[in-house]
């Protein structure tokens, strides 16, 4: 196999890894305090940075990875996560160009703005599914506040897999995972 495939999968092997880890913390650790109704999804966090950082034709298969392995810590399906992630995708493709991560501040505040159209689409596609509308704020509200905390996490976030996905590339004289 070419050095750049090999790193990619490392790279998206780590990344499962990461998810998996956040994930067993997550789903072990908040319930045990008494938050029962708090869910904290890393995966949406990684899907914006690959859609951000990523410039790949690969990107929908790593967004379908991920939301697999996040479908066994939670009771929402990978398909919806999935056609909801591919489309949060398209999108910050269009806007990628104009958002700079400067600051901490900064990639609290675009990672808000993602994670908020990411919990609408959603709850729209699982009242959809559903067949009705009456449920879509209650939904929408219940998945809200975690996306607060989620944000404030998403500079640390972003850091780890920064140091992830950034290999050195030997062939050229860069760094990053060329895809």
């Amino acid at each position: 196999m070419q050095p750049r495939i090999i790193k990619l999968i490392i790279a998206t092997g780590i990344t499962l890894l990461f998810l998996i880890i956040l994930e067993v913390l997550t789903t072990a650790l908040l319930p045990s305090l008494g938050w029962d109704n708090f869910r904290l999804s890393f995966n949406v966090i990684i899907v914006l940075y690959l859609a951000l950082k990523m410039n790949s034709t690969l990107l929908p298969w790593f967004v379908m990875t991920l939301q697999m392995v996040h479908s066994v810590f939670s009771a929402e399906g990978w398909a919806v996560g999935t056609i909801v992630g591919i489309l949060i995708s398209n999108i910050v493709s269009y806007l990628k160009d104009i958002v700079q991560f400067s600051s901490a501040l900064m990639t609290m505040l675009t990672i808000q703005i993602f994670q908020v159209i990411w919990y609408i689409m959603t709850s729209a596609i699982i009242c959809l599914k559903l067949g009705s509308f009456e449920k879509f704020s209650l939904i929408l509200m219940t998945t809200l506040p975690a996306t607060f905390a989620l944000s404030l996490v998403s500079p640390l976030v972003f850091k780890i897999l920064d140091r992830i996905w950034k290999m050195p590339d030997e062939d050229f004289g860069r760094t990053g995972v060329e895809i």
